[in-house]
């Protein structure tokens, strides 16, 4: 009895291997079409971009200039003056996103009446389009007609009756239009980093006589820090490869004076048509992009050894 018994078991066990070996390859065939469509949308036009990087159009046709595009670029003051934009916009985009993202999940995380409510408003510019909101704040601090201008002008006349028109009140303008849509992004995740936070790890530090920024800074925030570190990687993906906002409310005015990097990409490749330099700028975002996420990778890694 033991040896059939045994012998089942054989068969059932070279069966089951047969049939593994059978479906080996079904994972792989059931994500064959995302894998398509990575390559064609992402892999593909990355490639493309660093193969034009190379190029300038002369006469109709392609030339190979090698890294003649990046020289130019790097001798430019217009793209310098791009670059140290994108720094100050996407550095102040950064802080204020995350910092008041926190902020709002803190206060939504007691839970409150209308909770819930509160969370569509704040969630509502994360929905509207780029060019539907930028078109918003710049009806918003028109000269003439504009609301928040006319508030400032009756209540805050220091801050100029032009601040559309003015070289740090446009960049404060964009900013602020940037922090209020994409406010609603690190709020969410912060509040879901919040809510996995151990209760009883919060109630032993309030017992044991800790303030509110003690628990904060000493107890919340080491719980939470993966999923921040997260989102200042996202911000500033994003803040680095912004141009909706900037296109439909400055144009990258006045006098430059918003003209981002991701803009200037736009001014050259798509308004100029100089496809090879626009190509360029484009492979010193990614490049700049890249350096970031291996830079918050090994520091997540690091903080969970």
């Amino acid at each position: 009895m033991s040896n059939l018994t045994l012998s089942a078991r054989a068969e059932a066990v070279q069966h089951s291997f047969s049939g593994g070996r059978k479906y080996r390859w079904l994972p792989l065939w059931l994500l064959l079409p995302s894998i398509l469509v990575l390559l064609a949308l992402q892999v593909y036009p990355t490639l493309y971009s660093i193969y034009l990087s190379t190029t300038r159009v002369r006469r109709g046709e392609f030339m190979y200039v090698g890294l003649a595009n990046f020289e130019r670029l790097l001798r430019t003051p217009s793209f310098i003056e791009s670059l140290r934009t994108s720094l100050v916009y996407s550095t102040t985009y950064i802080i204020l996103t995350v910092s008041l993202g926190l902020m709002l999940a803190l206060l939504l995380n007691r839970r409150f009446k209308f909770t819930g409510f509160y969370l569509v408003i704040i969630f509502i510019p994360w929905v509207i389009s780029e060019v539907v909101a930028g078109t918003m704040w710049r009806w918003l601090f028109q000269p003439t007609y504009g609301l928040l201008q006319s508030w400032i002008n009756l209540y805050a006349p220091f801050l100029g009756e032009r601040l559309y028109t003015t070289s740090g009140g446009a960049l404060a303008i964009v900013i602020a239009a940037a922090v209020w849509r994409g406010l609603a992004f690190t709020t969410l995740l912060s509040l879901g980093a919040l809510q996995t936070v151990p209760q009883e790890i919060i109630e032993s530090a309030s017992l044991d006589g800790a303030s509110r920024f003690q628990r904060f800074f000493s107890v919340i925030l080491p719980q939470i820090r993966p999923t921040v570190l997260v989102m200042i990687l996202l911000t500033s993906i994003q803040s680095i490869n912004s141009v909706g906002l900037i296109f439909s409310i400055t144009r990258g005015g006045p006098g430059g004076a918003t003209r981002t990097a991701a803009y200037y990409l736009l001014q050259i490749g798509w308004e100029q048509g100089d496809f090879g330099t626009g190509a360029a700028v484009s492979v010193i975002l990614f490049m700049i992009n890249i350096t970031l996420t291996i830079a918050y990778l090994s520091i997540i890694g690091r903080r969970r050894d």
